[in-house]
């Protein structure tokens, strides 16, 4: 999720107090030594001194930016990543990053380019630049359900075990006037199976919000007969499988999926998989976001340890998907990636 501006502005001051402490550190040690030897230590070094243990910290301070993030950005559990990989930024990111901060921060305007950014992700030109994102690393927790609880209206992940022939289901529970519940369910799992119920997921995207218009996508590369991305022929293809979904994007764009499809920006060849890029202004979708396929029981979808996630919306309940873990999906569900909304007109 993006960090907060407040968070970031905190980050930022607590940095700059680091930063402070240690260049009154160096000045207190060189003035320190200048009275200690009569000024056998000149106070003309100074000023040498001072800037080059300045030069150290502004490179020690990207590194720990590009790796698990600096003093501030730790105390207040945000943390830079990689808009295209949902990686770490890396040292060098990093340090481009501040550099191209200083520079335009020495007009005064780049100081506030995060305020002309109209996305939630407020990105700033030095993010831009390099690429970055700033996010909220501090993870959403709940309480634990009690073993055989059941709550006033839960809507439960049942995991789905890619060894075993009989996967649970993604199931709707809601309590009776007598107080027992009544589940509606394909495959109902013991209770021993079942997860507590995960983190709830945001609120969901307005109606009113303008969704970013983007470029038609790939429609054609989920059809039976049209050649693969990686270069097989059609003819491999000559016998249509049976339809696993159609789905329905917020921008119009619609895609009828045949097998097992990786979704994102930009998914990599996997064998036995299609890899659909999908056009995304918004920066919501992951290079790899999610994966839709199916078995004998029925449609999945797997969130690919996305960095936005993956939340159904059913029967206006919405509950965020455990990354790694399938969960069953049914025509009329809604799927929330970030900032997009994906309906799944039809599944098996």
């Amino acid at each position: 999720m993006p960090a907060t501006m407040r968070h970031r502005v905190l980050a930022l001051l607590i940095d700059s107090a680091v930063a402070g402490g240690v260049i009154a550190v160096a000045t207190g040690v060189v003035i320190g030594l200048s009275v200690a030897t009569a000024e056998a230590v000149s106070v003309v070094w100074l000023l040498p001194i001072v800037a080059g243990v300045g030069v150290v910290w502004f490179l020690v301070y990207s590194a720990m930016q590009g790796g698990r993030g600096s003093v501030g950005m730790r105390f207040m559990g945000v943390r830079l990543e990689h808009a295209a990989d949902d990686a770490g930024l890396g040292f060098g990111r990093a340090l481009g990053r501040n550099l191209i901060w200083v520079l335009t921060g020495s007009v005064l305007v780049g100081l506030f380019s995060p305020l002309f950014d109209p996305s939630r992700w407020r990105r700033g030109w030095h993010d831009i630049a390099s690429g970055a994102v700033v996010v909220d690393v501090v993870p959403a927790t709940g309480p634990a359900a009690p073993v055989g609880s059941v709550p006033p209206a839960d809507l439960r992940l049942d995991p789905i075990p890619t060894s075993t022939p009989a996967p649970a289901a993604l199931s709707v529970a809601a309590p009776t006037p007598a107080g027992s519940a009544a589940r509606i369910a394909s495959a109902p799992a013991p209770a021993a199976a079942r997860l507590s119920p995960p983190s709830w997921a945001p609120a969901s995207v307005p109606a009113h919000r303008r969704i970013a218009r983007t470029l038609p996508v790939d429609v054609i590369s989920t059809v039976p007969g049209v050649p693969h991305r990686d270069g097989r022929p059609a003819s491999a293809e000559s016998a249509a499988p049976p339809v696993i979904a159609i789905l329905g994007w917020d921008d119009g764009t619609r895609h009828i999926v045949y097998e097992p499809t990786l979704f994102g920006r930009g998914p990599g060849q996997q064998p036995g998989r299609r890899s659909t890029a999908v056009r995304d202004e918004t920066l919501s979708l992951s290079k790899t976001h999610f994966e839709i396929g199916t078995d004998d029981e029925g449609t999945w979808v797997v969130d690919r340890h996305s960095l936005n996630g993956v939340v159904i919306v059913r029967g206006g309940q919405p509950q965020r998907l455990v990354p790694g873990q399938r969960a069953r999906i049914w025509s009329g569900d809604v799927l929330e990636l970030g900032d997009r909304r994906l309906r799944v007109e039809s599944a098996r």
